[in-house]
């Protein structure tokens, strides 16, 4: 199972953190600290590689996380739909 998550608070998420059993990966840059060009890109690329693990794994996110995650990066229900 794929879980997730988010580093920060909801007033200043830094970073994204998805976990594959004991392996935890983490975006590089802070998304406190980056632009709104950066955050697109890097929500572009979180879509992608979720859509590419779903195949062969279920992913888990929370509702609020999800929403957090979606707000942050100008996402429009690509997380939404792996709320369990």
């Amino acid at each position: 199972m794929i879980k997730l998550g988010i580093r920060g608070s909801t007033d200043a998420i830094n970073h994204i953190i998805i976990k594959i059993d004991d392996l935890m990966l983490i975006n590089a840059n802070n998304l406190f600290l980056v632009g709104d060009e950066e955050r697109i890109k890097i929500g572009k690329n979180l879509v992608q590689l979720l859509n590419s693990l779903s195949r062969d794994h279920e992913i888990s996110v929370g509702k609020n996380v999800a929403e957090e995650i979606e707000r942050e990066l100008n996402l429009n229900g690509e997380i939404i739909k792996y709320v369990d």
